[in-house]
Formats: structure tokens, sequence, C-alpha cells
């Protein structure tokens, strides 16, 4: 098989609606950059697509990952600067490249480089989903959401969408601890939307994917072996909302529809 070049990529998301000066969140597998030319290491060749991104969102764009660490739930201080993500080689890559700037939030921190990345930087850490948050930015700017390389239960602004519609399923619970700024050492609180664990409760987005791909709300293009999905935050929003009306466990497994 071919190569993969940046232009391909670059080429995918454009024909799946990405324009210049859109904001993008992106959800990724490194796996797809192991199919750029070899000879390069594995960090170049993340770059590598990296740079392919931002070339279809161009110089007026922003470009958004997740860059979560889940640091309060097991007892550990955050440090923007320094805590690594635990969500995929592609995301710390990201985090640690040059004008990237990075949120607050202890559980569900963002990336992200671009015209609006200092919003984002400045989103609020005190409530993951709330309003403030990356998840309520991303909205507000008519933001899109990208699934490349991995499957559309990735995308975390379902929980979003789930505090919004004040699901049955989830509920608020405050994680304490700590989070470092330049060096100080300062007591914060952060409200996280979690999982009713006695019900069946993984997300699963099969009957959401169906409903957007049949109203053409869903884009997707292939690259290289691996495929990408793309999504207007609005419309992800009114789709998920609209199932939940008919369906309180729509996009969790306890809804999932019999084989």
């Amino acid at each position: 098989m071919t190569a993969l070049a940046g232009a391909d990529v670059t080429d995918a998301f454009r024909r799946c609606g990405v324009a210049p000066g859109d904001t993008l969140m992106l959800h990724s597998d490194a796996i797809v950059a192991a199919q750029f030319a070899g000879g390069l290491a594995a960090a170049a060749r993340i770059d590598a697509l990296i740079d392919a991104v931002l070339a279809a969102l161009g110089s007026d764009g922003t470009l958004v990952m997740p860059t979560f660490t889940y640091s309060f739930t097991r007892g550990e201080d955050f440090d923007p600067a320094a805590s690594p993500s635990t969500v995929g080689a592609v995301t710390e890559r990201f985090r640690r490249r040059p004008g990237v700037r990075r949120s607050a939030n202890p559980l569900f921190s963002v990336a992200a480089f671009g015209r609006l990345a200092p919003d984002f930087a400045a989103s609020a850490a005190e409530d993951c989903f709330g309003p403030g948050s990356a998840f309520d930015l991303l909205l507000h700017h008519d933001g899109v959401i990208a699934c490349l390389g991995c499957a559309l239960d990735r995308i975390t602004f379902v929980h979003y969408v789930e505090q919004r519609e004040k699901v049955d399923y989830r509920y608020l619970k405050r994680f304490e601890g700590a989070i470092l700024r330049d060096g100080a050492r300062e007591a914060a609180t952060v409200d996280y939307l979690v999982r009713d664990l006695s019900r069946e409760t993984p997300t699963d987005l099969a009957r959401l994917a169906e409903r957007l791909r049949a109203t053409g709300r869903l884009r997707s293009a292939p690259v290289g072996r691996f495929g990408l999905a793309v999504v207007a935050a609005r419309d992800f929003l009114d789709a998920a909302g609209g199932l939940l009306a008919e369906d309180p466990a729509a996009l969790i497994r306890e809804g999932a529809r019999p084989a």
C-alpha cells in the first residue's frame, strides 16, 4: 500500500467539510501516523500528522486535543505544564509542541494551538463539562469534532451533552486536590459528571452515529487503512438531545438495541 502523505490527511479533512478558520477538537490514534513514509521516527510521524491537520485549519483555525490526566481521582497534583496526557501519543506530542496552550482542568484538560488557543487555555477548571468549560467553548465557537482512526465512542463532548440534558445515569461528584502554577501549589476543587456504576453506563454511540449518518450530518473519508469521521458540535448536541428525549438511555450500553 502507498505510504500516507500529509496532503492525503489534509484532503480527507477538507472532504469532510473542515475549512480554514474552523475550531476542531480531534480524537485520534497514533496508528494513523504509522502509515507515513518509512525513515521517520515515531515522533516525526506524529508531527507530520498534526501538521497536516493544521494545514486543513489554516492560520486562522484552532486545533484542540484532549490531554486528560484524571489527576485528582488518583490523589495527584496537576501541573498543566508538566503532567503528561494519558490519552494517547498524539495528544502528548501535541501538548509538548511550541505555541500549544493547555487548560488547567485537573481531570479533563485540553491543549490548543491557533487563534482561540488562549480562550481554551483559560476555560473553566471548576466544572469538567459545565458552562465555560472547554466543551462549552467548542459549542460556542461552532466547533467541529473529528475521530481519526478511532471510534465515535471516544468523543468526550457526549458528557457535556449528558450534563446539559441532566441524564439520570450520571451524577456530579466533587474532587479535591492541588494545581501547580508557576511553582505555587493551589488548592482546588472540580466537579465531574461520573457514571452510576450500578447500571450499564459505558458510552455507546451506535444509535447516535446511525442518526447522524441518516441525516447527512456525519461525514467520513478514508485516511489510508483507517477512517476519519467529522461532525459539528451543534449537530452532535441536537441529535443526541433528540435521542435522549426518545430514550433516556440512548447514549449508553444499557440502551443499545438487541443484536
